[in-house]
C-alpha cells in the first residue's frame, strides 16, 4: 500500500496549498493528487497549472488529476494538455476522467495519445483524420483511475487502469473482487480527538479488509488543519507503505 496526498484547491488561498502539496514529496509521500472543491466551477487553467507547479517542484512522487474540466473543452485539446503535463513531469502523471470527459471524449483522449492518425465520428465529436501531438511520456498513456460506475476503457487498454473511490470516515471499504488497481481517498478527520495513531489504526485495517494498492489521504478544506494534518500523518508514512 503506497500512500498519497490529495487536496481541494479553489481559486482564493491556492498560493498556500499548492505550497503545502508541493513539500509532500519531502515529507515522504508518493504521490500529490489535485481536486476542486465541490461548487467551485471547473478550470482546466487552475487544474492543470497547478499540477505543473507540483511537477516542477518535485522530482519522484506521483501527480493525480481528479479535478473535474470544463464540459466545454475539446478532448483533442485535453489530450494535449495532459501529454504535455506528463512529459513535464517525466511520465508521473495519473488521471481520473469526470466531468467533461464522458465516453467519447475519454475514447478520443485515448486515440490520440497513440500519437498515430485517426479520425473520428460521433454523437459529439467529428474530425477528419489527423495526428494528435505530443504524446505522453507513458507508454502506451498515463494511468487512468475511473470512478465506481464509470464505464471503463476497451481491452486495449488494459493494464493501465485502476478504480478510486472516495471513503467516509467509519466505512470499512472492500475489495470484492481483484480486477486492477484499488485507490482509497482517506480522509484526516481529527473529529473525537483523532490523530496519527487513530488514522494508522483505520488504515491498517484497511489494508487487511481491501488491501489497497494506493491510499490518498486528505487533510481537509481548512488550510491550518490541512497543513498541520499533513504534517503530522508525515510520521505513519514508513509504517504504511510498503
Amino acid at each position: 500500500m503506497k500512500i498519497g496526498v490529495i487536496g481541494e484547491i479553489e481559486g482564493a488561498g491556492d498560493e498556500a496549498r499548492l505550497d503545502r502539496l508541493a513539500a509532500a514529496e519531502a515529507q515522504g509521500f508518493a504521490a500529490v493528487w489535485l481536486d476542486v472543491r465541490p461548487g467551485v466551477e471547473p478550470s482546466a487553467g487552475r487544474s492543470l497549472f497547478g499540477l505543473a507547479r507540483i511537477a516542477e517542484s518535485s522530482r519522484s512522487v506521483r501527480i493525480g488529476l481528479r479535478a473535474p474540466l470544463p464540459a466545454d473543452l475539446h478532448p483533442l485539446r485535453l489530450a494535449e494538455d495532459l501529454a504535455a503535463l506528463d512529459i513535464l513531469s517525466g511520465g508521473r502523471l495519473d488521471w481520473s476522467p469526470r466531468a467533461g470527459a464522458c465516453a467519447e471524449s475519454l475514447e478520443i483522449v485515448l486515440n490520440a495519445w497513440r500519437g498515430e492518425p485517426f479520425a473520428h465520428r460521433g454523437a459529439l465529436y467529428h474530425f477528419p483524420e489527423l495526428r494528435c501531438l505530443p504524446r505522453p511520456e507513458q507508454t502506451p498513456h498515463p494511468a487512468l483511475w475511473l470512478e465506481p460506475g464509470e464505464g471503463r476503457p476497451g481491452a486495449s487498454q488494459a493494464g493501465c487502469t485502476g478504480r478510486l473511490r472516495d471513503v467516509l470516515p467509519g466505512q470499512s471499504p472492500e475489495r470484492p473482487d481483484r480486477e486492477g488497481p484499488l485507490a482509497l481517498v482517506y480522509p484526516l478527520s481529527g473529529e473525537g480527538g483523532r490523530g496519527p495513531e487513530e488514522w494508522r489504526g483505520e488504515l491498517e485495517a484497511w489494508r487487511r479488509r481491501a488491501d489497497p494498492d494506493w491510499v490518498l489521504v486528505w487533510p481537509g478544506s481548512d488550510e491550518a488543519y490541512a497543513a498541520e494534518a499533513q504534517r503530522s500523518f508525515a510520521g505513519e508514512i514508513a509504517e504504511l507503505s510498503v
